[in-house]
């Protein structure tokens, strides 16, 4: 359960842009010259301010960031509605869902011909569609840039290129300007194979031969077949996860494997498998070795075997550089492709897709190979993979190097949620180093690009482990190491532990990548002058302000203006359409995220507001801005966030509510 307030604003209380943004800059001049003019505040307004100050201590739990007194506002207790988290994601859902025969046929809606006729699912009257479609919120970008849209009559955004009922084209704008197209799309052919467990793994499959890995099949349509396999590969899994943690069998099975054969397996197995599976690989050696003789003149081992079995050592692979480098953290559901191209503007040098799980991706989820894609502007790109099953890893880092075009790929061990971590991936996977370097060994055998891995101090802050385990990751091939200075126990009430991560840059020569609390340029300055930490990884710093990474390039503090934050609010709310789409879902969609943004960013204090220094943990007292529209976007209410994406996406419906992802209000139990 969750505290919330869903209070919707009526449509006569919603500003125009223009409108803000004309008054903001009135504000601001105002606030500009009466900054000198500040009257001395008698003994009871003192006490007041006193008191008011004890307050909101004891709200924040003393951590209570310094604002001036002069912005400061009484404490005001507001009356909250309780909320059902389940109920309200189903309500939510419902809004997105509407009826087949509501919705207008895509290609009755670009003017085309829909084969299925009458028996199509979806409508194809134009004029009952278009009197129940909601009045217009603005102006196309697509039209206004390229000429057309490709949404058409579905397009919320169409009364420029809806006239008498059909959607028209600019024919002078069309071939001007080349359609930005995003990267990393999986083609419906591909998303079916996946689906059907038909699309090839001839890497994976040598590789588990070779090493004696058990194979879990995959959830798909084409299993009847195969649902005996799948029982019995699930019970050898279960006997190889539980030998893995048994170091004796462990060292007896590395005896064994060394009397029978030179070569060596990456899994566990009992000693009568591990035999019979030698026995295999003997074989397979020297048809090998007799195949490469015959054919020793040949120029090119190109689709041999050979060609796909030997994997690239770490120094033969891509290099991308890690030194000195900003990057954006992967973060889940906020760090889509519109924010991340917002952070590349603004100076974030490489960029993480959000994290995607392994089994899903092979599954061939359409939501979850979306987390892949790529901006164009996104020109050092990593994408991150979470899980605990090998196989699936291995499979699916053969598919991102087929598939999907990224300078790196990072394997997430930090994660420290429950429903992530109980399925034994995530920060879960620090407590099993075995099976740690049985990922990164297989999953950087089948790529060609670098494999990076992103780990925390630990399971507590008491007993660190990180140092420990570093030495070893370079070994298996890892290519970099992301150090977050908290333990997987560790929430965000007190700082991260940065006199930890500085003694983990010393134990190892592999560029260690630190992260943590990074809030202002002077933090970055103080880390780089007194550790060996190779480069910088922000999350919420970035989503209260994307500009921090203008501010460590350029060593100052900016005090940005309101109106400068609410342009870039524009510049999502065009991304998103732009990625989305300018249909209904595509605007639902944007909203969200915006959403989702807005419940971080707003927790930005204007530098000008400060009276110290302000740290990530520290909470605002209740203050106002310096401006109506700087208090707005300083709102810790729902209702103002669902006002300013009114702004760029027009009004909800009445009975819209919105529940954040994450939950960034609340310092303390952040997660």
């Amino acid at each position: 359960m969750e505290s919330v307030e869903t209070t919707t604003p009526s449509n006569s209380e919603i500003k125009s842009v223009e409108t803000i943004v004309e008054e903001q800059k009135v504000n601001e001049t105002n606030t500009t010259l009466n900054a000198e003019v500040v009257e001395t505040p008698t003994k009871t307004e003192e006490k007041s301010k006193t008191e008011i100050t004890n307050e909101n201590k004891e709200r924040s739990r003393g951590l209570e960031a310094k604002i001036k007194p002069e912005f400061v506002l009484p404490f005001k207790k507001i009356e909250k509605v309780e909320v059902d988290k389940a109920a309200k994601k189903k309500e939510f859902r419902n809004q997105l869902r509407e009826s087949m025969n509501d919705k207008l046929c895509p290609k009755i809606s670009k003017g085309l011909v829909c084969e299925f006729n009458e028996t199509c699912k979806f409508s194809h009257d134009v004029e009952k569609y278009l009197a129940s479609k909601p009045k217009s919120i603005g102006i196309c970008q697509n039209f206004q840039t390229y000429g057309e849209c490709k949404y058409g009559l579905n397009c919320y955004f169409g009364e420029c290129h809806i006239v008498d009922n059909k959607t028209i084209v600019n024919k002078e704008l069309i071939g001007k300007v080349e359609p930005v197209k995003t990267l990393n799309e999986v083609s419906n052919e591909i998303q079916i194979q996946l689906k059907t467990n038909n699309y090839p793994f001839p890497k994976s499959e040598i590789y588990f031969n070779e090493n004696g890995i058990s194979v879990r099949q995959i959830k798909g349509r084409n299993n009847n077949n195969n649902k005996n396999n799948n029982k019995q590969n699930d019970n050898k899994r279960k006997e190889n996860e539980k030998d893995d943690d048994d170091d004796k069998l462990n060292k007896k099975i590395k005896l064994e494997n060394e009397n029978t054969t030179t070569t060596t397996t990456t899994t566990t197995t009992t000693t009568t498998e591990t035999t019979e599976k030698t026995e295999k690989t003997e074989k397979t050696e020297k048809t090998e070795t007799t195949e490469t003789k015959k054919e020793e003149f040949k120029q090119s081992n190109e689709n041999t075997e050979i060609d796909i079995m030997t994997p690239l050592k770490a120094n033969e692979k891509k290099r991308i550089n890690f030194e000195n480098q900003l990057i954006l953290a992967p973060l889940t559901t906020v760090g889509n492709l519109p924010f991340r191209r917002i952070c590349k503007r603004l100076g974030a040098d490489i960029t993480i897709g959000e994290m995607a799980l392994t089994t899903k991706l092979l599954e061939g989820t359409k939501s979850e190979l979306a987390l892949l894609k790529r901006h164009p502007c996104e020109d050092k790109f990593g994408v991150q993979i979470c899980g605990s099953y090998v196989d699936a890893a291995v499979k699916c880092a053969e598919f991102i190097e087929n598939e999907i075009d990224a300078d790196f790929v990072d394997i997430n061990s930090g994660c420290p949620i429950d429903l992530v971590c109980n399925m034994g991936a995530g920060a879960a996977l620090m407590e099993r180093p075995k099976k740690v370097e049985q990922l990164l060994r297989g999953i950087s055998s089948s790529l060609s690009c670098p494999t990076t891995i992103k780990i925390r101090i630990g399971k507590s802050e008491d007993a660190p482990t990180a140092h420990k385990l570093i030495p070893s990751l370079g070994e298996w091939g890892a290519c970099a190491v992301t150090l977050h200075g908290r333990s997987r126990a560790q929430r965000y009430s007190r700082l991260a532990n940065w006199d930890y991560v500085k003694q983990c840059s010393e134990v190892s020569s592999i560029p260690l990548i630190g992260n943590g609390d990074i809030y202002n340029y002077q933090d970055v300055v103080n880390i780089y002058d007194s550790s060996k930490v190779s480069s910088i990884m922000i999350a919420r710093g970035a989503l209260i302000k994307p500009w921090i990474f203008t501010e460590i390039k350029e060593k100052r503090e900016w005090d940005i203006s309101a109106s400068e934050r609410l342009d870039f609010i524009r510049d999502f709310a065009n991304y998103g359409l732009d990625h989305w789409g300018s249909d209904r879902i595509g605007v639902d969609n944007t909203r969200k995220f915006l959403l989702n943004w807005l419940s971080f960013s707003h927790r930005y204090i204007p530098v000008g507001l400060l009276d110290k220094v302000h740290y990530m943990n520290e909470r605002p007292p209740a203050y106002f801005g310096r401006s109506d529209l700087e208090t707005l976007l300083a709102s810790t209410q729902v209702k103002d966030w669902i006002k300013i994406t009114e702004m760029f996406l027009g009004p909800v419906t009445s009975d819209y509510s919105f529940v954040p992802k994450h939950n960034s209000n609340s310092y303390e139990s952040q997660g």
